[in-house]
């Protein structure tokens, strides 16, 4: 299971709760399955490894242990209700216990935060290990971070903050507490979650999770029993059947809610429509006049343009325009250009931008087809200032196209700097591999992205390795400002599609093709495949009837269809912009 921030999971502790009674374990796991967490967790022990025998703690936990067949038995039963089975575990014994039962993660307890060695141990299972750290000073828990990571990775770590006290009264929580855990120990590659003890009869006790969620916590960890009226162990802290089932429809219900939202719903689109006021000229103007924002009134109008000001005044009118007419971004003049990204630093297809197809360099091929866009007012190759890339810039100059270099590692700020080094409002991206771009739907994209006034415009429909952008340069200094990993902005799909944060603009191609087509160059199957193509066709022929070939000759697919391209998840990328 991977954990991320703000995802709902919540991890039903039973602790002790069963009071060493099997058939009470499993009612008590029937309810942790009916309300619907993700988790259930024991606390497997050996009675030597948590007390001595003169204390209160060994007469307590003596009553409550289970025998190994008895854990086996629990496990089986959980296993079954499709439940996730986490142990506390307080020594080698009891970890070998939790080993042999498979279990799918542990905890170390609060008591055990000092235990460092015992806990590299733990963590050397290469399972989600939660470590508790209530009741721990700061620089115990610096020293213990210090620690592990100096003998393991700590990716699989998550800290559990909560205080231990049955119950913990309201002014005893710090929700604060997750937040500054996250800003300290993140950089160790930690996460931070919430063990609740609050009085499970307040109200509150519904709320605080999700304030605790709400500061980053990725899982939280709510004690539960069958009936508070019995009084059982901890039941102080924990939540009745009934209770617990609410919480965690409560869970459901708004935990999205505190999940990073990529679209805008249909309540946000229909308030758009209904109030955002359109650009219209106050007075007549002449083809070649410059707007100024005494020109410029905001009305509502049902043809509605949503393009700011500062995108209008100080542009020049393409053609003449009436008082009280709405204005449109393609009614004024925009500089747009193509920028063609490449490298020679692959490492699937090292030199592919060189690589010769039939004896044309393959980004050779690709300029030639943008030259043949007639909306494209300059085409500009980005590459880095990687010596490897000094052969592109020389193949720049010879084919008489513009260049820039910039960052190797931070594509889209490299797109900003090029875009802006060269004037341009919007540009085409265009990645060196798409060397069968079709400049007759790149000129259909300019003209709707400009009529459009949006922030992105995208061709759907099109055969993987063909698709083309057009992207305002505000669009791409908001990515580079807010990116939360700068260094993957290679993939900037996942920024540009965020409805969310842009306004985005579809057109459909309307082809016709095998969904399996691919048309890209990014392995030796692929440099085939396009070999194969550029045989039968000049480098300039129209797109439209290279995909028809390729449709006649479906064996063609089969020559890099089988080729994954090496694209990470959204979550890998964790790809969000701060605003």
């Amino acid at each position: 299971m991977k954990y991320e921030p703000r995802s709902g999971i919540v991890i039903g502790e039973i602790a002790c709760g069963h009071e060493g009674k099997l058939k009470r374990l499993f009612d008590l796991i029937d309810v942790t399955h009916d309300g619907g967490a993700q988790i259930v967790k024991f606390q497997i022990y050996k009675i030597e490894e948590r007390a001595l025998p003169n204390t209160k703690e060994w007469s307590l936990f003596s009553e409550w242990v289970l025998n190994d067949d008895e854990w086996k038995q629990a496990v089986e039963y959980a296993r079954n209700k499709d439940l996730m089975i986490f142990a506390d575990v307080y020594g080698q014994e009891s970890l070998a216990l939790a080993d042999k039962l498979q279990v799918d993660g542990y905890k170390i307890h609060s008591e055990d935060v000092l235990n460092s060695h015992f806990i590299l141990d733990v963590l050397r299972r290469d399972k989600t290990t939660l470590i508790s750290v209530g009741g721990a000073k700061r620089v115990e828990i610096n020293n213990l971070m210090n620690f592990l990571s100096n003998n393991h990775s700590l990716s699989k770590v998550i800290l559990m903050t909560g205080v231990q006290t049955f119950p913990t009264p309201i002014d005893g929580h710090s929700i604060e507490e997750v937040s500054d855990l996250i800003k300290k120990y993140s950089d160790f590659g930690v996460k931070v979650g919430f063990s609740d003890h609050i009085q499970g009869d307040l109200d509150i006790s519904k709320i605080l999770p999700f304030m605790a969620w709400s500061r980053g916590a990725c899982l939280v960890e709510k004690h539960l029993t069958l009936d508070r009226n019995q009084k059982w162990i901890d039941y102080h802290s924990s939540l009745g059947r009934e209770d617990f089932i609410d919480f965690m429809n409560k869970v459901r219900n708004l935990c999205p809610l505190l999940e990073p939202i990529k679209e805008m719903n249909e309540h946000e689109y229909s308030y758009r429509k209904m109030f955002k006021k359109s650009p219209t000229f106050t007075t007549n103007l002449n083809e070649g006049d410059v707007i100024d924002k005494s020109h410029i009134v905001f009305k509502k109008d049902s043809n509605q343009s949503l393009i700011p000001t500062y995108n209008l005044v100080g542009k020049r009118l393409l053609t003449s325009v009436q008082k009280g007419q709405v204005c449109k971004s393609n009614l004024v003049q925009n500089k747009v250009g193509a920028i063609i990204v490449a490298r020679c630093s692959s490492s699937r297809l090292p030199n592919k931008a060189l690589k010769k197809i039939n004896g044309v360099e393959s980004i050779k091929i690709l300029i030639d087809r943008i030259k043949k866009c007639n909306n494209v007012d300059n085409i500009v190759l980005s590459t880095s200032t990687h010596t490897s890339d000094d052969k592109l810039v020389e193949l720049a100059k010879r084919e008489g196209i513009d260049y820039y270099r910039g960052s190797l590692e931070k594509v889209a700020k490299r797109y900003y700097d090029t875009a802006n080094a060269y004037g341009f409002d919007h540009f085409v991206r265009i990645t060196g591999d798409a060397i069968c771009s079709d400049y007759e739907m790149i000129d259909k994209i300019i003209d709707s992205h400009l009529e459009s006034g949006c922030d992105v415009t995208f061709m759907k429909n099109m055969p993987f390795g063909t698709h083309n952008q057009v992207v305002s340069i505000n669009t791409i200094k908001t990515i580079i400002q807010h990116a939360v990993t700068p260094e993957n902005t290679e993939y900037l799909e996942y920024y540009l599609e965020n409805d969310r944060y842009f306004n985005i603009n579809y057109l459909d191609s309307e082809y016709d093709y095998d969904i399996r087509t691919r048309i890209t160059l990014d392995y030796q199957e692929d440099y085939n495949f396009l070999s194969e193509i550029y045989s039968r066709f000049d480098t300039t022929e129209k797109f439209k009837n290279i995909l028809d070939y390729i449709n006649e000759n479906p064996k063609l697919i089969e020559i890099n269809t089988h080729k994954i391209q090496k694209t990470p998840s959204n979550q890998n990328l964790n790809v969000s912009l701060n605003i």
